[in-house]
């Protein structure tokens, strides 16, 4: 028993682990920001001919990745969410309860 919590635990803690320092790996997303070749041309162009400068008119569109599937998981983690915490909050009450001899 000592030993399957010992295996369960240190499991939980390499997904902690990983989750935690795989935020800091983010190189992917910091190069979308960058502007492109064109969209510099395009900013000394305007800055030359004095046009008003608004920031999001050289940066490249989003594309929007919004599907039923991708909808679909969202609700399905949120459900599971409120069954968790609900689910959580029903075994701490009962811990509580019986505290309280």
């Amino acid at each position: 028993m000592k030993q399957t919590i010992k295996v369960i635990s240190f499991f939980l803690l390499v997904f902690f682990f990983s989750l935690y320092f795989s935020k800091y790996n983010n190189d992917y997303y910091e190069n979308e920001k960058l502007l492109t070749e064109e969209a510099i041309q395009k900013f000394e162009k305007d800055v030359k001919a004095g046009k008003k400068i608004i920031a999001s008119n050289y940066l490249p569109k989003e594309k929007d990745y919004n599907n039923k599937v991708s909808k679909l998981g969202i609700k399905t983690s949120g459900f599971i969410e409120k069954s968790f915490d609900k689910g959580l909050q029903l075994i701490m009450n009962y811990l509580n309860s019986t505290q309280k001899d």
